[in-house]
């Protein structure tokens, strides 16, 4: 087992068409989703939860490059297995110079941190509270 990631929690991607992403992931995978805000796609995988969402819910949108002009990665994220460890993976990522985009805070549903992976791509790292 890794001593940091317990799993990963989500994906999110930008897509630019509900209908189509409902076709997509409904019918031509065939799995099942939920919409969520009338705006963004939830596919349930087990532990993990793919997420297909508009541009305009994406949360960085200064990164809007990709193909069409849409970021193909808004963001993903790796759950850890406690508060405590999302405060020690910090602190572990700032040895090597990983670009912290938001310093471990606490949120209502947890605690969490984010960073850029070495590609650019917005990364979250945190803890739910399942209380």
């Amino acid at each position: 087992m890794n001593p940091w990631i317990e799993n990963i929690g989500h994906l999110a991607i930008v897509i630019d068409d509900l209908e189509k992403g409902k076709w997509f992931f409904g019918e031509v995978l065939q799995t099942p989703y939920f919409m969520f805000r009338d705006t963004q796609i939830m596919i349930p995988f087990s532990t993990s939860i793919l997420v297909a969402k508009l541009e305009k819910d994406a949360v960085d949108k200064s990164r809007q490059a990709g193909a069409l002009e849409k970021q193909v990665l808004d963001h993903y994220g790796f759950q850890a297995q406690s508060a405590e460890k999302v405060d020690l993976f910090y602190e572990h990522l700032k040895k090597f110079s990983i670009e912290i985009i938001r310093a471990p805070y606490d949120r209502s549903d947890g605690r969490a941190f984010y960073f850029r992976d070495p590609f650019g791509n917005l990364v979250e790292y945190f803890w739910y509270n399942r209380n």
